[in-house]
């Protein structure tokens, strides 16, 4: 009974002091703030370093908290403009050490700058890494003793290895590879332990889904081998790290459904495998101490998930150590709202400290609303009190989809006193996993090895996805679609893409938005393993359409709705997408269509239309063949725009309550608009809540951002739902998507290599199948002529489909054969 009593009373006292007091908004007033990092001085004082955003560039803020006043806000001297995550740590002499990553001459490296608050100087610019390929996603720990140490996450060719540097005695030491697997790592966290070792947490590829990993070092090496802290086949990543007063390693991870990633769409979505890259999400919390893993006897996303809001997402779990040996978690809550026609949304930080057997009811961070992909960090000042730094995007009640402004703030929470840890072995979980792609490494094998010649150059097939969200789209917010940087580990790792973007409404609607778009896209370049190109959407209603937009250069702009003079003003108040033009528009001018095609025409853009056949689709009023080479034929979220009837089509009676979603306008099929003599390529992409089921597959020469916007130009494409090869060529000269002059017909050559068996390959000319090969077998070989045109004169185009047996379809971008 009086057990019982002391723990009810520490668990009351814990709950009670778990508050967060002080808070106070320490950016700046008219710049957009972001992902601030804090530490504290021997001296006592508190250290802040935040992003700072304004035209067109970042800098990187710092402010000196001492005697109960924020000093005044300066800068890091010589930043690039192209920042990201700042970190911030105090040597022994009590110089403070700002480290970041950068991208400078189309390269990303790690950097790092001394201030001397006592002489109030700056030292030297220190690079601390010149690799070619990207160094990035830093982290700092701190011994508090003057010893710091920073991993990140390095491409090394196709792979990225977590590294790690210290500084010691004010010297920046050679940097040590801690995980060096021929997959790639993410995101590392690290932390020291009174002893000195650097425990050091990632999250790997190396076994097809992500598993968290955990090693230690000190003194230049690894000290500690690699262990796996969770390797089932759930999603398990984004591990931060916290040691307690006893030494042990607390490690805190992000846990998903199994086969993230991989195939969902709507016209598979009561056999699916995969899981969408947003949704459900649990935070899991395990310990490490004397070689044995173990887990506190209560589960942290217990007292997440009353928060408010879809039940299991809860993401991106921080842990830190008081100082009295507390260990307190902050997770990112989802919390949906629905209002209007759109899922709207956002995530709050929430607070949870571990009062010995059990995690304290979850409380909201004040002022810690915004998008996904932000982070957290705190600091042990000399009381022992826990002072947090976070940001904010400002959204509103009326439309919490919607940023209005970045900020920072800091607060402070109260040491709690450490009551005795009681943990308990892991429960092993069950895990049940669909069977998918059986042989997707051969596939991918054989469509990357795939060689050909086109007019003379020797060309390969890149396969993309132009069609993507994230949390910067209001539609979604983030919700099934992920965060921006869960975008680029789908495209790198779980889709296995070459190319692909992210095309938010817009580009996020939202000036810093577009910037931290385009500078993801940069920063993720990996030539030789991935090609990310700027892009966004653009959502016209019909009869107008929408269009995805892509850039080869960061000079491109996202190209707003040229609006009529009697639509209503989009004052913040009155709609949700604030004081700017809508994110989706049918209130414009005519000529709408043609004024976009002017503004990208000026900075070399290309303009994809998809949704056709839809609300969201056009009437094909408008083409031209320069700047809208191809169409998005089929799309992953929903359906096959080719015909009325065609595979994969809405069909009535069947797909009822999708086309009232979505609309149904038969005069955007795509049919229609090689009927009108359109010269449009074929791609297929996913849109929202789609993964693994949709691909733009371009042949070219250059797998480079031009080269494939070129290729793309040349229609040189196809569409497919797996990673279908198809060659289709025609006589000796010509490719799909060439336009060909010919006194008689040629002979359409054909050459399929299917994920599975291909069960009809069909030739089509107009609204005709000439023929259809069925070779029952996964590879296809086959020369047609269509002798019915011997005697014909005019234009015709001719395009090849092919059809699997498990329903996988791919389509071939159409000849335009004149006679």
């Amino acid at each position: 009974m009086l057990r019982s009593l002391l723990a009810f009373l520490l668990l009351a006292a814990a709950a009670a002091a778990q508050s967060v007091t002080g808070v106070t908004m320490v950016g700046t007033e008219e710049r957009q703030d972001d992902l601030p990092a804090i530490a504290t001085a021997p001296d006592g004082s508190l250290w802040l370093a935040f992003l700072s955003y304004s035209e067109r560039r970042d800098q990187i803020g710092i402010r000196q908290y001492k005697d109960g006043v924020w000093g005044s806000l300066t800068f890091v001297p010589n930043t690039s403009g192209d920042s990201w995550l700042p970190q911030i740590g105090i040597d022994g002499s009590g110089g403070v050490w700002i480290v970041w990553s950068q991208g400078l001459d189309e390269n990303w490296d790690l950097y790092a700058r001394r201030f001397d608050p006592k002489e109030q100087t700056w030292g030297r610019l220190e690079r601390l890494t010149d690799h070619p390929l990207p160094d990035v996603n830093p982290r700092l720990a701190s011994d508090g003793k003057g010893r710091l140490a920073v991993v990140w996450q390095g491409w090394r060719g196709r792979f990225a290895n977590i590294f790690l540097k210290t500084l010691d005695n004010g010297l920046w030491q050679e940097t040590l590879q801690v995980s060096a697997h021929p997959a790639n790592e993410w995101e590392p966290a690290a932390a020291f332990d009174s002893a000195g070792t650097v425990w050091v947490a990632w999250d790997s590829y190396r076994n097809g889904n992500y598993d968290i990993y955990l090693a230690g070092a000190k003194d230049g090496a690894v000290t500690v081998p690699e262990m796996a802290v969770a390797a089932t086949a759930l999603y398990e990543v984004k591990p931060t790290l916290a040691v307690d007063g006893d030494d042990r390693v607390w490690v805190a991870y992000e846990e998903g459904g199994a086969n993230w990633g991989k195939d969902t769409g709507y016209t598979i979505h009561k056999t699916e495998p995969g899981v969408v890259i947003g949704g459900d999400r649990s935070v899991r919390v395990m310990t490490f101490a004397n070689g044995k893993i173990q887990a506190p006897a209560d589960s942290l996303q217990r007292v997440m998930s009353p928060a408010g809001g879809t039940p299991d997402w809860t993401y991106q779990p921080h842990l830190f150590r008081d100082g009295k040996g507390s260990v307190w978690a902050v997770a990112k809550r989802r919390i949906n709202l629905r209002q209007g026609n759109g899922n709207r949304g956002y995530w709050e930080y929430y607070l949870s400290q571990y009062a010995g057997d059990r995690w304290t009811d979850a409380v909201a961070i004040p002022h810690s609303k915004g998008r996904s992909s932000t982070r957290i960090q705190a600091t042990v000042d000399r009381n022992g009190d826990l002072n947090l730094a976070w940001p904010t995007d400002n959204r509103t009640e009326k439309y919490y989809h919607r940023p209005i402004r970045g900020e920072v703030y800091v607060g402070k929470v109260a040491a709690a006193a450490a009551a005795p840890m009681k943990l308990i072995s892991p429960t092993p979980l069950d895990v049940q996993v669909k069977s998918g792609h059986a042989n997707e490494a051969a596939d991918l094998d054989a469509i990357r090895g795939y060689r050909a010649a086109v007019h003379g150059r020797p060309v390969q097939i890149v396969r993309g996805d132009f069609h993507r969200h994230t949390e910067l789209s209001w539609d979604g917010g983030g919700g099934s679609d992920g965060s921006l940087p869960d975008f680029y580990r789908y495209m790198i790792d779980a889709a296995a893409m070459d190319f692909g973007a992210s095309t938010d409404h817009q580009g996020g609607a939202w000036e810093y938005w577009w910037f931290y778009t385009q500078k993801m896209t940069d920063m993720y370049h990996v030539p030789g393993a991935y090609t990310p190109i700027y892009g966004f959407e653009r959502s016209a209603t019909q009869p107008n359409g929408h269009r995805n937009v892509f850039y080869a250069e960061r000079s491109g702009e996202v190209v707003p709705f040229f609006q009529r003079t009697d639509a209503k003003q989009y004052d913040l108040g009155t709609n949700p997408v604030g004081d700017l033009p809508p994110v989706g528009s049918g209130t414009l001018v005519e000529d709408d269509t043609k004024r976009l095609y002017d503004e990208i025409r000026r900075m070399n853009g290309i303009a994809i239309p998809h949704t056709s056949g839809t609300r969201m689709g056009t009437d094909w009023r408008d083409n031209d063949p320069e700047l809208e080479p191809v169409v998005e034929i089929f799309q992953g979220a929903r359906t096959n725009y080719e015909y009325v009837g065609a595979p994969l089509s809405a069909v009535t009676g069947v797909d009822d309550d999708h086309v009232k979603r979505a609309g149904y306008h038969p005069e955007g099929f795509v049919r229609l608009a090689w009927n009108k003599g359109y010269r449009l390529g074929t791609i297929a992409s996913s849109d929202h809540g789609s993964t693994h089921y949709s691909y733009a597959m371009v042949y070219t020469d250059r797998p480079t951002r031009q080269g494939i916007l070129d290729a793309i130009r040349r229609r040189h494409t196809y569409g497919a739902t797996d990673n279908i090869v198809l060659d289709v060529r025609m006589g000796d000269s010509y490719f799909m998507g060439d336009e060909v002059r010919s006194a008689e017909p040629l002979p359409i050559h054909v050459k399929v290599r299917g994920t599975n068996a291909v069960d009809k390959v069909l030739v089509i000319r107009g609204d005709q199948v000439l023929y259809t090969h069925t070779p029952n077998a996964q590879e296809a070989t086959f020369d047609y002529v269509d002798e019915s045109a011997r005697n014909e004169k005019g234009t015709f185009y001719y395009y090849v489909r092919v059809e699997q047996k498990d329903g996988q379809i791919a389509w071939a971008s159409p000849f335009w054969v004149t006679y």
